[in-house]
């Protein structure tokens, strides 16, 4: 989200810019070091953000198992976003001009609200707890994190080591287990 609000401040700085420009000729010498630093601070926000999604999501939610097929499809998702957008971009500055920068503005603002309804925070989630977040039927985030509090707080790793835990507890109080030393308990789980 913090991506896409840069990019929209970026954008929406830039058709600024060229809108003055357009309009008082006379200034646009004065203004083409701040367009250019506009381009460079896409350049940037979108590289350190946007530009890794294709690359780091699939590896977070998919399963070990699927990795290599959901990599294969975010690799060409992008492929085809990027091949689209090198496309599309000629008509739509020859056709909007400056307005094309509040156009993309107003793109990365709808983002924003996507990222914040359907994309479920993976940051400081182990991998084998993720599936946990995509348990329930609908695509809302706020399901997936209820979800998530709901299974243990999403830690399916650290569900099956409390199980083991209490298994080891009760096999140290049973007797015939080297005086319920932690090592006999051990050796029968």
């Amino acid at each position: 989200m913090v991506g896409a609000a840069g990019l929209v401040c970026v954008n929406a700085i830039a058709g600024g810019l060229y809108e003055v420009s357009r309009r008082n000729p006379a200034k646009a010498a004065t203004i083409a070091p701040a367009a250019v630093t506009m381009l460079f601070l896409f350049n940037i926000i979108y590289a350190s953000t946007w530009g890794t999604i294709a690359f780091l999501i699939p590896t977070e939610i998919f399963p070990s198992e699927m990795r290599a097929q959901g990599n294969g499809f975010g690799v060409t998702g992008w492929a085809i976003g990027v091949g689209t957008t090198v496309l599309a971009n000629p008509s739509i500055f020859a056709n909007l001009q400056n307005r094309a920068y509040f156009l993309f503005a107003g793109l990365n603002m709808l983002w924003v609200v996507v990222v914040y309804l359907f994309y479920p925070e993976t940051k400081d989630r182990s991998l084998e707890s993720i599936s946990v977040l995509f348990y329930p039927s609908s695509p809302f985030n706020w399901a997936a994190e209820r979800s998530w509090r709901d299974h243990n707080g999403g830690d399916i790793v650290a569900g099956h080591e409390a199980e083991v835990e209490k298994r080891r507890r009760e096999a140290a109080g049973s007797p015939g287990f080297e005086g319920g030393s932690e090592k006999g308990a051990t050796q029968h789980i």
